[in-house]
This record gives structure tokens, C-alpha cells and sequence, in this order.
């Protein structure tokens, strides 16, 4: 008699698994990536904020194509320097 059933791990794994999907990290337009530089390079800005802009801009990207001139002028309103009064 012969044991025929699977012992190997290989044969155990899930067949059905949905292949992963690297997460964007850079706009992906080229108005988009300039943008996010302006952002990466703000001194005036936390890297805590940095991180929540870029990440807008990758969604805006994403739901719009592009990113416009009137969300360009916003983002680059929140990274300006704030005046001392």
C-alpha cells in the first residue's frame, strides 16, 4: 500500500487568495509629483502633516485624474509659511 495524501505545506495553502496591492506612496501625474515635492520639502511643515498632504494629493489623483489648478492652489495655501503676528 502506497499513502497518497498531500503531507507537503505547499499543498495546503489557499488557492482562491486575492493577490496583494502595493499602496501608492507618489502622485502619480506629473503636476501631482511636483506638488508633493513642494510638500516633502516645506520646512514649515511637521512630517506628520507632510504625510496626510501627500496622501491627499494621491487620493485626489485618484478620484479626479488629475490634480487642478484650484487643488494645487489649496495645498500649497496649508504648506505656506504662516505670517508672525
Amino acid at each position: 500500500m502506497r499513502d497518497v495524501t498531500k503531507t507537503k505545506a505547499s499543498h495546503h495553502r489557499p488557492t482562491n487568495k486575492a493577490p496583494t496591492v502595493e499602496k501608492q506612496v507618489w502622485p502619480a501625474t506629473f503636476e501631482g509629483g511636483q506638488l508633493a515635492t513642494e510638500v516633502r520639502d516645506c520646512a514649515s511643515c511637521s512630517n506628520e502633516s507632510k504625510g496626510r498632504l501627500i496622501r491627499e494629493i494621491i487620493e485626489y489623483e485618484g478620484s479626479h485624474g488629475a490634480c487642478t489648478q484650484t487643488f494645487i492652489k489649496k495645498i500649497r495655501k496649508q504648506i505656506r509659511p504662516r505670517p508672525a503676528g
